[in-house]
């Protein structure tokens, strides 16, 4: 039920994997993968998949048929190609848990609004600046991450931001940023807010009407005297 092939630089899978069919935790991270073969559909039983630092370029359509996966670490495989992956991703019922960090993801593709069962979403270490209104969408989203993207454009995402109705955790540090923006209050269902690493000199009065903060997390850097 338990499998962890992680650092073997193996470069491809054998067929003899996929006769593991009661498999529910595969590693596989820094293998050297490139590809995927189809028969990973077979290995119906994985809840928890890890995939990350390789060179997978793609999904296979079979992985689709992973019915029960519920966590997958997609992270640090700088050739995929995203949109296809988030349409094989769409196709899967149980996925609560993803990570894309690291994949130099320059544009969300719109689909990710689709993986409404998404509870969270790791997109630290990327490009982007913007998340697409089809986030929105993503209701039963709790803990999001975007850290490490000096790209990333906090003040003009947060009308997405505060549509997403069930997030509770928000991560944006290492970020750039040197102020919480005006119109953070909208974030009415936040109760995380994680800014560390950012060069924040004040906290707006605004702050206090997030209601159901319950921690803020950042580093304090006040502003040198005129």
């Amino acid at each position: 039920e338990w499998l962890d092939l992680s650092k073997q630089e193996i470069g491809h899978l054998s067929d003899s994997l996929f006769l593991l069919t009661k498999l529910k935790y595969l590693d596989l991270s820094r293998t050297q993968l490139q590809e995927l073969p189809g028969r990973i559909g077979e290995l119906k039983q994985l809840r928890y998949l890890v995939l990350s630092y390789n060179q997978l370029k793609k999904l296979p359509d079979e992985f689709s048929k992973l019915d029960l996966l519920q966590s997958l670490y997609l992270d640090h495989n700088p050739t995929l190609d995203i949109t296809q992956a988030i349409a094989v991703l769409n196709e899967l019922p149980n996925l609560h848990m993803l990570s894309l960090a690291g994949d130099h993801i320059s544009t969300l593709p719109a689909d990710i609004g689709k993986l409404r069962t998404l509870e969270s979403l790791e997109l630290s270490e990327n490009e982007f600046t913007d998340l697409p209104e089809t986030m929105m969408q993503m209701k039963n989203l709790k803990v999001l991450y975007v850290n490490n993207d000096s790209h990333f454009n906090f003040k003009g995402n947060l009308s997405v931001l505060s549509k997403m109705t069930g997030l509770s955790e928000l991560h944006i540090e290492n970020d750039g940023i040197n102020e919480i923006p005006e119109g953070i209050s909208q974030l009415k269902s936040i109760e995380y807010l994680f800014l560390v690493g950012n060069s924040i000199a004040e906290l707006p009065a605004e702050i206090g009407k997030m209601k159901k903060l319950k921690l803020l997390v950042f580093f304090f850097k006040p502003r040198p005297p005129p």
